[in-house]
């Protein structure tokens, strides 16, 4: 039994690495960390699985570039208990020029339908049937708005607050 009060240590033995290994996996290391760098520095979402997914494409696409301006400008919808539509009143919510769809990333799992006024009119209301939303995942409600379209959620549960992130 030991005395002291010191804990063991299991050293594993040394593997030999040729050179040329050694090599491949410092470049590899190397080009994952100024890739990761780079990202960071320009402030983008990166998801990193091996050296090669975490290099950036050579030409990215105009859809993602579009997607993520129009998910940077999202703003924070909330429904109160006792409510069925957001936001509550007689407003509206706009879309903008960042995106021709409208999309929702909820805090909880819920059912949404989208409602909006063709071409501003308040006598054309035009609600979509309603879409079971997962929590914390964007979801495309409608798509083909211009800018400046007017519209706002329902909820078939009105007894719960909800809340979550739109893109419009």
């Amino acid at each position: 039994m030991r005395t002291d009060a010191m804990p063991y240590v299991i050293r594993r033995p040394a593997r030999h690495i040729d050179e040329s290994a050694r090599e491949n996996v410092l470049f590899g290391r190397r080009k994952l960390f100024t890739t990761v760098a780079a990202a960071a520095l320009l402030g983008a979402p990166l998801v990193v699985d091996s050296p090669v997914s975490a290099a950036p494409p050579e030409h990215p696409s105009v859809e993602t570039a579009a997607a993520a301006s129009c998910i940077g400008g999202a703003w924070k919808y909330d429904k109160p208990a006792g409510h069925s539509v957001a936001p509550i009143g007689n407003g509206y919510y706009v879309t903008t020029n960042r995106c021709a769809d409208i999309q929702v990333k909820p805090n909880q799992n819920t059912q949404i339908g989208l409602c909006y006024l063709k071409d501003r009119n308040p006598e054309r209301k035009v609600c979509k049937d309603l879409v079971t939303v997962k929590t914390g995942r964007w979801t495309v409600l409608g798509t083909g708005f211009e800018n400046g379209a007017y519209f706002w959620f329902r909820f078939p549960n009105t007894g719960a607050h909800k809340t979550g992130l739109v893109a419009g």
